[in-house]
């Protein structure tokens, strides 16, 4: 259960002072939603009844996103691709965009997943974590295990990003890649993914892609933010494969280099006190030195 608990009724009256006082203590013992930008008292766990229910509905969700996930990895849907290709040259089989969000999602479930069966002792059925389909299941059935855990929010947060990514991956518009804030006024600067320069479009000024993703990572180096906040803004900014696909970048591999002792953790933020902080440029080191190496050895 949560470590702050909520005075019954029963001891509302026990507590020293008038009752505008006694009312003071009861709002500010009880405990609040652990899910980030929630704030909603939370007094029978770690999640409020609202965060409970959009938990249980994501992972609901999922296995169907999976299923089209897969679908569009396939090229089985009716998109079109937006790049064009000179010459004769075929598309490949596949699509790495949706391959690449399909592992993200899937990474974040079993995750998760194994997360609270390994908290709680649950037994699990065979050959349970080759199914993220059936992880997303299991972990919608033991709401309540994962709604007494500490990292409750954490985790309904990640699950939430994971269905929002699944859902814009195979419902999507033109892929655009963020160039930061443009020199001359402010705006900011957006161009499709395989553009090699981005326009402004306020003022006009034009900008190579490349240099804007140099400067960004520089200006991001010494930020401190949790391991899904970088996992969301960090891999569209890592320099791109022979193949042209961007490295893998999850939380749950930023937590492993954290407890093997390869980047240092940081103290949490006082309203996220389960979710610590990592700095970006360690953390973009080693992601930059594992794609360097995979290169090497391709």
């Amino acid at each position: 259960m949560h470590p702050v608990g909520t005075p019954s009724r029963d001891t509302h009256h026990d507590l020293p002072g008038n009752d505008q006082q006694r009312r003071a203590i009861v709002l500010t013992t009880t405990p609040i939603c652990a899910a980030p930008r929630c704030g909603r008292p939370s007094p029978n766990g770690y999640l409020c009844p609202n965060c409970r229910r959009t938990l249980v509905d994501d992972l609901r969700s999922l296995p169907v996103i999976l299923e089209d996930l897969e679908t569009t990895v396939c090229r089985l849907d009716r998109f079109g691709d937006a790049s064009r290709r000179p010459g004769d040259e075929r598309p490949l089989p596949f699509r790495v965009f949706a391959l690449e969000a399909r592992r993200d999602v899937c990474a974040t479930v079993v995750q998760w997943g194994f997360h609270v069966w390994a908290r709680t002792g649950r037994l699990a059925p065979p050959r349970f974590w080759f199914k993220p389909e059936k992880v997303a299941e299991w972990l919608a059935s033991a709401i309540s295990d994962v709604d007494s855990d500490p990292l409750a929010g954490t985790l309904a947060d990640e699950i939430g990003w994971a269905r929002v990514l699944g859902e814009r991956t195979t419902d999507r518009p033109a892929e655009l890649k963020y160039g930061g804030p443009c020199d001359e006024c402010g705006s900011d600067l957006y161009a499709h993914a395989d553009a090699a320069e981005v326009e402004c479009r306020a003022c006009k000024a034009a900008y190579r892609l490349e240099t804007r993703r140099i400067w960004l990572l520089q200006q991001a180096n010494a930020q401190l933010l949790t391991a899904t906040e970088m996992s969301r803004a960090l891999p569209g900014l890592l320099p791109k494969d022979k193949r042209g696909e961007q490295p893998p970048l999850t939380a749950a591999m930023i937590r492993g280099w954290a407890h093997r002792g390869r980047i240092m953790q940081h103290p949490a933020h006082p309203h996220r006190p389960n979710d610590p902080l990592y700095v970006v440029g360690d953390v973009l080191r080693i992601a930059i030195d594992l794609h360097t190496d995979r290169q090497l050895t391709a």
